[in-house]
């Protein structure tokens, strides 16, 4: 069962006669390259290009269109008409964005509601598989790694720096004195895991510890700042140089305490690479060198940090429960021991707060070079084999056949996988889908996804 609610001959059928009414002054239009791109959960993104005729001229252009999921949703409510003019505010004011070009209220065409913007040409790090083990910023050098680090926190501490009440972003909801910032988030928390939860009956130990504590250790913060609410590296796109070319993702912005997105930043990347057991890039800065920075970009001093440590792997682990829950509803099997109890969110406030562990914790950080791996890989259907690729301490080999106790297997039909390496389809995708299975250690396998890939095409 797909998690994506729209396929593509069905969006193609929609999108090009209501772009031909917003475009009354273009003829002879078509739309081509139309994909779903992305491999979150939160939104669908479709990617396509138009050309048309004006003025006796052919012009085209790149535009991406987002819309909620149709079915299966993460949040709670899907506010579009908040993303666009955000995102129309930060571009006035200068920060990276997109441009922004209609927003579509009317849900007889998609089912939804969304939005079409124009499409930039550059690199985002993934986000699965994690941006610590494969693409963009796995493939650049420690220096690179760095650039592209202080340049994504460079853009979001500029967001926190905005005159947000001048630019007149006070329609998110300017919140009162004392701890009311603060309030807000862990009421809207509150409110969020209880529509997760399935009844009262569904106990989900670890959040509802975590939610209590940060109830009881609410401050006042200091400053009230736009925050961009999901500020990390996969929601920033970069030109071949490695500078920005813009900040993405907007769902989330708020107005409350700037260090909550300084502790989101930080708590995503070490989900990236820490949380799954995978090592860290060199040349990624370090935690405490990014509190630095953050100071010395702002001119704050940073407080309160572990506590909006604490909200980001709280908050953030109310949307994997909404995950997990998605995926049983879909009868998707998740790889390896994870579960909505225990996972990676999960184990993280269980250290962070001292509390007993939810379950055996995630295998410790491990480096592929250390171990010896195999990963069997059974290709179905027509142009089908089995063969396994065996990962010496580094050194890989692909063997016919199958093995033993392989660590990872991988089952897919051989059409799908090709499409997968051509990069018609992602894994995500397929594997969302029920195309792709896959059963054993997810840790060693992302570690894997490059040397995958090349011996794929063998």
């Amino acid at each position: 069962m797909e998690a994506r609610g729209i396929d593509l001959t069905e969006a193609r059928a929609m999108i090009t006669p209501w772009l031909k009414s917003k475009m009354p002054q273009a003829s002879q239009m078509s739309l081509s390259n139309l994909e779903r791109s992305g491999s979150g959960f939160s939104n669908e993104t479709f990617l396509f290009d138009v050309i048309w005729n004006e003025g006796g001229r052919q012009k085209s252009e790149g535009m991406v269109l987002r819309c909620p999921p149709r079915s299966y949703p993460i949040f709670p409510e899907y506010d579009l008409s908040k993303q666009f003019r955000v995102m129309q505010l930060l571009r006035r004011a200068g920060i990276p964005v997109p441009t922004v070009y209609w927003l579509e209220d009317d849900r007889s065409l998609l089912g939804v509601p969304f939005y079409v913007m124009g499409k930039l040409d550059g690199s985002v790090p993934p986000e699965y598989p994690p941006y610590h083990s494969f693409g963009f910023y796995f493939d650049a050098t420690p220096e690179q790694r760095a650039k592209m680090w202080w340049g994504s926190l460079e853009n979001m501490a500029r967001v926190n720096r905005l005159d947000w009440e001048g630019l007149g972003f006070s329609f998110l909801g300017v919140p009162g004195r004392g701890t009311d910032p603060v309030d807000q988030r862990l009421r809207y928390l509150e409110d969020y895991l209880n529509w997760v939860k399935e009844g009262p009956d569904d106990s989900q130990p670890i959040l509802e510890t975590a939610l209590g504590w940060l109830k009881e250790n609410r401050y006042e913060p200091e400053r009230i700042a736009l925050c961009w609410g999901d500020p990390r590296l996969p929601n920033t796109m970069y030109d071949a140089q490695y500078n920005v070319m813009a900040v993405l993702d907007w769902e989330m912005a708020y107005l409350g305490d700037p260090v909550a997105d300084l502790g989101w930043f930080l708590f995503l990347d070490w989900q990236h690479c820490d949380g799954y057991g995978i090592p860290r890039c060199d040349g990624t800065p370090t935690r405490e060198e990014t509190v630095k920075r953050y100071e010395e970009l702002t001119g704050w001093q940073v407080r309160n940090l572990f506590y909006n440590e604490v909200l980001a792997a709280m908050y953030f682990g109310v949307i994997m429960l909404k995950v997990f829950k998605n995926f049983k509803s879909m009868g998707i099997a998740m790889p390896g021991s994870a579960s909505e109890h225990n996972n990676v969110c999960t184990q993280r406030l269980a250290g962070l707060l001292d509390l007993p562990a939810p379950g055996e914790p995630p295998r410790p950080t491990t480096r592929v070079e250390d171990v010896t791996v195999t990963v069997q890989f059974h290709l179905t259907g027509p142009g089908g084999c089995d063969w396994y690729l065996l990962c010496d301490r580094g050194e890989a080999t692909r063997h016919e056949g199958t093995v033993a106790n392989p660590n990872c297997t991988l089952t897919v039909s051989a059409e799908d996988w090709a499409a997968i390496q051509r990069g018609e389809m992602e894994r995500i995708q397929a594997w969302t889908s029920g195309k792709l299975k896959i059963d054993g250690d997810m840790t060693l396998l992302l570690q894997l996804e490059d040397l995958i890939s090349r011996f794929s095409r063998q």
